[in-house]
Order: structure tokens, then sequence, then C-alpha cells
């Protein structure tokens, strides 16, 4: 069957099928007879759709197509496909707004499979979109949207329908960037961003500047449906559904490290930046409806995900950054000022899939979800430092050829690149300061052992999200390195700043000893350290982090072989720990092995403890760097064994090669009883 003939099909199963449920009347509430009979009329939709395009091209179809007499020409096919889903979308049914969103999906696929004017459909889904939020925020729609409205029967359309388009767009374009090209995930980035920008901002933003009872006695307003079918406010539901959908958009396992270039490709991402700070003002504003404080968390959780997802692109301008660190002191600051310990849990109380699940008690909840955020938060305020700490050069060697640079940034001006580096060093010492003890000086006589207790308590903070783990140790590597070029040069900025303070940012971010701590942590279990790299979701960005530690190690062994540990971390416990079964040539609960196994792996020879049923590192007469070189030694040899037999998930010769020179340098350490058996 041609595309043309399949358009015809698709359009008559449309009109017969859902056109009884699309008439005005039925964007009221509606009985449970008539939910039932749109429920099954639509889902009938959606099974035929599927059962069309698995079909398709694989068996011969009877040519179906409807007559021009008694059925629309092919080129109005798309829009009336289109405007019966939409205003199927107004009923008050969460099932069958469910069922309508999945028939849009449906459709886009359909259309596309078939070889018709896919462009054409999702240029006329995002018109749809822009019209109806214009009509609901205003009473006096401009005449040739009236006119528009009108003729395609969405004047009536309320919350509902706004918030089911932008949910069906978030689905489509997860699959698009699953299954489809780049030209065809482009054209749909366009005509998000062609909608956005034409989006009708300033009433939302007066919208949201009203409370609840005015809008209720605001004439102009007489149209807005207050209370949604879900309970929930219609705002608050439309915007989580619009954060949802721009998250989706910028989704960093894309775009993550692809420069200005490719940022250019992507204009979406500039107008998405300039709409954050409205979004976090609407996401955090007072909710005089008392929306729940989930939602609110919920809101808290998308909008630190878009800026961080945003912020990753590499040619962000320092301007935005600058803003950002605004929206943090205006809208996160608790987060950023509660202590790193505050909602310490056990790992049996870490969350199945969604950090917002509500099956916990209303304290729990909090706590994980105040923890989730300050996580997010914490690493954004990081992120956002390095940017500018880093700036130098940036305006002046990248951005004047770029469009999203362009539209941040005025001329190149070292005294911006002064005043951005200054910025970031500054929020960096200060939030820093507030977590630790007034007394702090590099005088004093636990100075090192105060550094090392924030970083611990920083570490365990995140090891308890892997997602984000690996990502901020980066981050520090990259401060730290950055920090120390500014000293070799005696930077006048960086030197301004740290006299007013009587810490060292560089003893606190060393990456020699956050290695350590960091391997004290997962108690110097190598099969930790082996189920990160092989993740599916960590395992480059784990592999990542330890070849440049390796290089650093090595670089700087002394430090490394001369970790001290303060008797206060030999009695702490983590989150991280892989509890073995068995007993015998095994390695015991912390990581701590007890003799050589049967494949002759490298151990040490270490004095066990007298007493039963305790492994704490006291009892063992043992170095953190012996402790240390064990575990790493132990992950080279697994490494090693997988990678022969073809188990790994990726080439690891890069990381081997650094673990082999690892090795090297502990067979030449005096004192390190490991043996070499390969």
């Amino acid at each position: 069957m041609s595309p043309t003939a399949e358009l015809r099909w698709l359009c008559r199963l449309v009109d017969e099928s859902l056109r009884p449920s699309t008439k005005p009347q039925a964007c009221v509430s509606i009985t449970r007879e008539k939910e039932n009979e749109i429920l099954i009329a639509s889902s009938e939709v959606v099974n035929k759709i599927q059962l069309r395009v698995r079909e398709f091209d694989s068996v011969p179809n009877k040519d179906e197509s409807c007559s021009s007499e008694k059925h629309c020409s092919v080129h109005q096919c798309l829009p009336k496909i289109i405007t019966e889903m939409v205003i199927l979308l107004s009923v008050k049914s969460e099932f069958v707004q469910h069922v309508t969103v999945k028939a849009l999906v449906l459709t886009s696929q359909f259309v596309f499979t078939t070889g018709n004017n896919w462009n054409e459909f999702i240029n006329f889904l995002c018109c749809s979109w822009e019209m109806v939020l214009a009509r609901i925020l205003s009473s006096s729609a401009e005449s040739s949207d009236f006119d528009f409205l009108m003729q395609c029967g969405l004047t009536n359309c309320d919350w509902s329908t706004v918030t089911g388009i932008t949910q069906a767009m978030r689905v489509i374009c997860k699959h698009l960037k699953e299954d489809y090209d780049d030209e065809v995930v482009k054209v749909f980035y366009d005509s998000v961003d062609s909608c956005l920008l034409k989006m009708p901002w300033d009433l939302l933003d007066e919208y949201w500047s009203c409370d609840i009872g005015s809008m209720e006695r605001s004439s102009s307003m007489n149209q807005l449906n207050l209370k949604d079918v879900s309970g929930m406010e219609p705002r608050i539901k439309f915007l989580g559904t619009l954060l949802q959908l721009l998250c989706s958009l910028v989704d960093r396992d894309d775009f993550v490290e692809t420069g200005c270039d490719s940022a250019d490709e992507h204009p979406l991402f500039i107008t998405i930046m300039n709409l954050i700070p409205r979004l976090v003002k609407w996401s955090l504003s007072k909710q005089e409806d008392g929306a729940e404080t989930c939602i609110i968390h919920y809101l808290k959780h998308k909008s630190l995900i878009l800026m961080i997802r945003l912020g990753s692109i590499s040619c962000v301008n320092c301007l935005v950054h600058l803003s950002w660190f605004e929206l943090l002191h205006n809208y996160f600051q608790e987060l950023l000022g509660e202590p790193l310990t505050q909602y310490q849990s056990d790992q049996g109380d870490v969350l199945e899939g969604s950090p917002f699940l509500l099956s916990l008690s209303n304290g729990q909840a909090c706590g994980m979800h105040f923890s989730h955020l300050q996580r997010q938060a914490i690493f954004l305020l990081l992120a956002c430092s390095f940017s500018l700490i880093s700036q130098r050069g940036l305006n002046a060697d990248n951005c004047n050829r770029s469009t999203m640079c362009s539209r941040f940034t005025t001329s190149p001006d070292s005294e911006l690149d002064d005043f951005c580096r200054k910025k970031g060093l500054l929020e960096l010492y200060k939030w820093i300061q507030g977590h630790l003890p007034t007394e702090i000086s590099i005088q004093h006589g636990k100075y090192m052992e105060i550094c090392m207790n924030f970083m611990s308590s920083f570490l365990q903070l995140f090891l308890r999200e892997d997602d984000l783990l690996f990502e901020v140790l980066l981050e520090l590597i990259s401060i730290s390195s950055c920090l120390q070029q500014e000293t070799e040069r005696k930077d006048a900025a960086h030197l301004d700043v740290k006299k007013d303070f009587s810490f060292d940012l560089s003893d606190i971010f060393n990456p020699v000893r956050l290695f350590h701590l960091f391997l004290s942590e997962i108690h110097y279990d190598h099969q930790v350290l082996l189920d990160y790299l092989i993740s599916k979701d960590i395992g480059i960005c784990c592999a990542k982090y330890l070849l440049r530690c390796m290089n650093l190690i090595c670089n700087s062994w002394k430090l490394f072989v001369e970790f001290p540990f303060s008797e206060e971390f030999l009695y702490q416990s983590s989150c991280k720990r892989r509890k073995v079964p068995g007993d015998g040539q095994q390695f015991l609960a912390d990581g701590m092995p007890s003799s050589v196994d049967k494949n002759e792996s490298i151990i040490l020879h270490m004095k066990n403890s007298t007493e039963e049923g305790e492994y704490g590192f006291k009892h063992y007469d043992i170095k953190p760097f012996n402790k240390a070189s064990e575990c790493l030694l132990s992950l080279n040899n697994s490494i090693v064994n997988l990678h022969q037999k073809n188990l790994f998930p990726y080439n690891p010769e890069a990381l081997l090669k650094r673990l082999r020179r690892f090795q090297e340098f502990c067979c030449q350490e005096k004192g390190f009883h490991g043996q070499k058996t390969e």
C-alpha cells in the first residue's frame, strides 16, 4: 500500500473510532460508562496502529483508502488526525489521557515508518502545543490564532490538553534518539525550538505571580481550570512535564563533551538556557495551594538536572554560570548549607528506582529527597566554580564562532576573565568554609586531619549515588589541577581570594589523598571497583577516574606511599561494602584477604586480628599504602582474567597499562611484600 493510502487508512480509523468522543461535551467531566467507552475506542486505535506498523512493508495489504467524497483529502489528513487526538486529551480521565498520549506517539512512528511527511506531523503538533497554551493563558487571543483554534476545534482545550501534548513530545523525543538518525532528531529540535521561542512566556510569568484565590476571582482568568483530575494543581503538573521534556532534550549521554560546534547545531539549548531562571522561579516559588512537599522536591530535582546537563556543554559562557550561582543561593541555599552527613542512612534504606518513591514514611522520604538534592546542588556548585576558575581565554578562543556563546557574551575581556575566576574561587572557598570548624588554620595542629574529615564526609555523601560519584570525583581532579596551575603562575585572582581564608583548597582537594580516602570508604575491596568498571551506566566514567588517578599516583609516589591514617578513620564504616560468602581462601566482608587464592593473585602477608568477630583497620599491622596497593593489584588481576576470556565489556588496555606501571612502582618499594605472579 502506498504512503498516501496508509495515511488515509489512519485518518479513517481515527475519524470513525474517535470522532464521537471528540465533541465539545466530551471535554467536561464524564461518567464511568462514557469513560469505558472512550477507553475501548482509543485502545482499539492504539492496537491497530501498532499492528499496522509491524506489518508495513512485510505483508501485502489491500488498498483500503477512503474516497475523497466521504473523507478528507491527503493534505488534510495529518491535521485532522492530530486534532482529534489532541481534543481527546481534554477528557477528564487520567486513563484516557494516558492512552491518547500513547496514540500520538504511535502516530509519529506510523507517519515516519510509512514514508509520509513526518516533518509536517511534528510541526503541526508543536503548533497545536503553542496555540493551546496561548489560548489557556489569554482570554483574548489574537484573531489569527483564534481562527486557527476554531478551525481545528481546539477552543475548549485546557491544561490537561497542553500537559498531554508535552508528555507525548517527551516520549517521541526519547524514541527518536534511540531509533532514528541525527537529521530526524535535528528536525524535531528545530521545531521545538521554534515553538518555545513563540510561547507566551510573559503571560506565564503573570500567571505564576497570581495566587489561586485571585485567579478564581479574576474575570481575565475565568477559563482556567484550577482543579485537575489527578488532584494536582494544573500549572504544577504542566511545569513538571515541561521540565521532563527539556531534560530529555538535553540528554547528557548524547551531548556531553560535544563542544561549541555541536551546540551550534542545536540552538534549542540556547533557548532552554534563557528559560532556566523562569523555570526555577516557577518551580520553587511559594505554592499557595499547599502543594505536596514531594512535588516541590521533584521540581527541584528536575531543575538541577537540567542545569547540570546544560553545564556539561564545554562552550557555556561564564555569564551563564554566574546567573546559576544566583539561582543556587536564592533557591537551593538550604541544600548547600546543611551538614554533609545530615541524612546519612544504612545501605538497606537506599531507594530502588526513583529517589522520590512515596512508599516511605514522610520523615524517611524527606531525608532521602534532601540527601539526593543536596548531592545535585553541590555538584552543580562545583561544576560552575571549576568552569569559572578555568575560564581563561574561552571568550577569545572559542566563543566568537559559536551561536551558543554569542548570545551570552560581549567582546573578549581579560577583566571579565579575572572576575569570573575570582568569583569561582570565592564561591568554592565560602562553601567549604561553611563546613569546616571556625578555628581551622594551616597552623592548626590537626589541620590535615580536619581537611581529610571534610573530604571523607563528602565522599560518604556521594557514595550513595553512583551516577554522580565518579563525575564529582573527576570534577575534583580537574579543580585540583587548575588550582595547581594557578598557584604555579601566582595568578592574581587566586592569591587575592586565598589571602582572606585560613585554609588552602589544594590541601582539601588533593587528588592522591582523596583517592586513598575513596579506597578506604569502599573497604579496599577490589570487587567493588570491578563492579563499577563493568557497569553499563558508570563504567567508562569510573575508568576515566582510575586512569587519571594512576597517572597522578605514579607522578606523586611519595605522597601516595606516606599517606597517614588518623585513629578516627580506623573506626569509620561506609555504605559500600561487598559481602562475600564463604570461608578459608576468601576475602572478608571488609575486603581484607586472608591468604593467597588458587589463581596465585598478588597478596600481602598481614598480621591477622586476634579478636574474633571484628575486622576493623586497627587490627592489621599494615599501612594504608599496602592496603591500597593490594586492592589495585587485585583489580589488575581480575581485569586481566576477564579480558583474556573476552568478558570485559570494553577494551581495558589503557587502564591495564597504567596498572602495570603502578605495579612496577610497588615492586620497587621497600617493605612491600607483594609477589608478582604474571
